[in-house]
């Protein structure tokens, strides 16, 4: 298993060199195939859940070569989990962070799929109401993920062997408790992960119940500052699963950091966010540098587990 604390200027600034260039090349790309300004393909597509719910997801096609052989073409995908925000900005459209995840993964050449738990179900985000009278908890959401990952894994475009689940905040909570489901409550027609990556989730139960999570390459990436998703529990509960032979886990904790550092936005403290470790409020926002290197990290981790697309 690997820890890391992060923050070196120089180092970040050689890396924000690098990424700012690749998503500038990346956007461009997806643009190009988009003139509507939409990351490119995107389609928006419903999948119905054993509870009778329809599943709204958004759903961007890897690209696909021109050749002949495209009909033969299978690439890698990314299910991607939204944080208790929700998928979308006030105006309706999605909101930056996923927009650019979006745009960045599908100009990589990987297939990306978003669904929305939210607005499926006539909500706008969660994150103002306590955790205990939520109407939709992360076990809810799980199923969600199951279900998407069926359908993912089914669709003519996708490689079924190299697919991973990433998520911010509730979406990181429920991509780890989906880990923990696939081990302990297997489903036929479920494909294998190649690998999950999460920011800032909640990790006090899973450390509580010593929770043993499904063992695939795991990337955890932290706050030091983190008031509402703090760091600690996460790298405690990430060191039980290091007793596991073969464990793949990656932990990095930015210093200087709270939730939310790998946005753009200033840090603010949000008094209306009951669920954090005081009861005045929560910070949230951007840190330049862990920003930088917590989309670096990122980028290199899916290349290690996804591997390199076919260019298109």
């Amino acid at each position: 298993m690997t820890f890391a604390i992060y923050l070196s200027p120089r180092k970040a600034f050689a890396a924000l060199a690098l990424v700012v260039a690749c998503v500038g090349v990346c956007t461009g790309a997806a643009r190009a195939q988009s003139p509507a300004g939409e990351p490119a393909a995107l389609h928006q597509v419903e999948l119905p859940l054993p509870s009778g719910t329809v599943l709204r997801a958004h759903w961007w096609p890897a690209p696909q070569p021109s050749s002949a052989q495209a009909s033969a073409s299978v690439q890698p995908a990314v299910l991607a989990l939204h944080g208790c925000g929700g998928l979308f900005a006030k105006a309706g459209v999605l909101s930056s962070r996923y927009r650019e995840t979006a745009e960045t993964l599908h100009a990589a050449g990987y297939a990306v799929l978003m669904p929305d738990s939210f607005g499926s179900r006539g909500l706008r985000d969660v994150c103002q109401t306590r955790y205990s009278d939520r109407s939709l908890n992360v076990n809810d959401r799980v199923q969600d993920a199951r279900a998407a990952l069926v359908w993912l894994a089914a669709q003519p475009g996708v490689d079924a062997r190299h697919i991973g689940v990433m998520g911010w905040s509730n979406g990181g909570t429920t991509t780890l408790n989906l880990l923990v489901q696939r081990l302990t409550r297997p489903r036929e027609g479920e494909p294998t992960l190649a690998g999950a990556a999460v920011f800032y989730p909640g990790c006090g139960p899973l450390l509580k119940h010593q929770a043993v999570a499904e063992s695939i390459p795991l990337l955890i990436q932290l706050g030091a500052l983190d008031d509402w998703t703090p760091a600690q529990p996460c790298v405690d509960w990430a060191g039980t699963l290091k007793a596991r032979a073969g464990s793949d886990v990656t932990v990095h904790v930015y210093e200087g950091s709270y939730h939310g550092f790998d946005g753009t936005a200033p840090v603010r403290l949000r008094g209306d966010v009951p669920n954090g470790t005081s009861a005045h409020g929560v910070h949230q926002g951007g840190n330049p540098t862990a920003r930088v290197q917590s989309l670096a990290a990122l980028q290199s981790f899916w290349k290690r587990v996804l591997g390199t697309p076919t260019a298109p």
